[in-house]
């Protein structure tokens, strides 16, 4: 008789788990998604038309060419 409580308990505590991540996750991606839309309605005031920004710089790559010298092939009969 215990093992079927043991059993019952687990399945009860499965589907209430289960029904709580859910309401838990649809919380959580409305949040996030109307904080992007808020911060992209911001960023889109504050540029004008035509503004362009630059939001990183890239490094500067050294040419370093450590290959060798080359020299020509010539083909010997």
């Amino acid at each position: 008789m215990g093992f079927i409580k043991l059993i019952l308990y687990f399945l009860a505590f499965y589907y209430i788990f289960k029904f709580l991540s859910r309401l838990y996750l649809a919380y959580v991606l409305n949040r996030f998604k109307n904080n992007t839309h808020r911060y992209k309605k911001n960023d889109a005031e504050n540029k004008k038309e035509g503004e362009v920004s630059i939001d990183k710089i890239p490094k500067e790559k050294s040419k370093k060419n450590d290959l060798g010298d080359y020299i020509d092939y010539e083909e010997v009969d």
